[in-house]
């Protein structure tokens, strides 16, 4: 979840502060279908005819469903959805109410991540930040959002939480088909395995953090999509709000590892 609508966070440990937020001020289901994105997969539908239809789908589950906070999807603009090497994916946006100067779809330009001013308990913003640098590319240019865009305080008080992830999966194995991103990371442990099972993970690798019995993980993946085989690897992160390893130094050696070649 990420730290947008107010939900509360805790960290441990030395952190530093990314360069990019230091100056800021913070502040305190319609049936699933699952060949809804054949038809707007394919290579003669023009993009943003994908962005459109994908936004229409969201809107529509939202519409039948029993949630009330909002939704949100991507932390940067929808031209990731044609391409971006990196991906980046949490849960679901976090609180219990939408912010009138936040997307829902897609941020306009710019990325979310730096964007915006989120509550001072969440450090996802520089966890973020850290990563991407860590992967040389800039934030806007990541394909980052939540794997279900249904808006709650928390995941368990979500409504219906199998059907929302079920969606989730649907809706990101036609976006990730279609980016083909090179490296998707994933962060907390409910978003992690469903991506993993989704990529088709097999056999990750499993490497301790140096934060209690932490771990993250980092395995390949290969899939075949309507425009043929995509390849890449895939990160398994603790939940960067909470164990903020990227910017720990104590972490700094097994982040070396977990990113190795990347």
């Amino acid at each position: 979840m990420d730290g947008s609508g107010g939900g509360l966070c805790w960290m441990r440990g030395d952190v530093e502060t990314h360069p990019a937020l230091a100056n800021k001020k913070s502040a305190s289901s319609a049936p699933v279908m699952l060949d809804f994105f054949a038809a707007i997969s394919e290579e003669n539908v023009a993009r943003t005819e994908f962005a459109m239809a994908l936004e229409r789908r969201i809107k529509q589950a939202y519409r039948h469903s029993p949630h009330r906070h909002g939704w949100r999807l991507l932390y940067s603009p929808e031209d990731v959805l044609d391409g971006s090497k990196v991906a980046f994916i949490g849960l679901n946006p976090g609180g219990s109410f939408e912010s009138p100067d936040h997307a829902e779809f897609a941020m306009p330009k710019g990325s979310a991540y730096v964007d915006e001013v989120w509550p001072s308990s969440s450090r996802l913003q520089q966890e973020a930040l850290a990563l991407f640098e860590r992967l040389g590319i800039a934030p806007e240019a990541v394909l980052a959002g939540n794997l279900v865009p249904f808006r709650s305080p928390d995941w368990k008080s979500l409504a219906e939480r199998r059907k929302a992830q079920a969606f989730g999966e649907e809706i990101w194995g036609a976006i990730l088909d279609r980016a083909c991103p090179r490296c998707v990371v994933t962060f907390g442990s409910v978003a992690n395995d469903a991506v993993r099972v989704l990529l088709g993970v097999s056999n990750p690798k499993f490497i301790p953090v140096r934060w209690g019995d932490m771990t993250a993980q980092r395995g390949e993946f290969e899939r075949t999509a309507s425009h043929g085989t995509w390849s890449g690897t895939w990160i398994g992160m603790p939940h960067l709000s909470r164990f903020t390893v990227m910017t720990r130094p104590a972490s700094r050696a097994a982040i070396d590892v977990l990113f190795e070649g990347l």
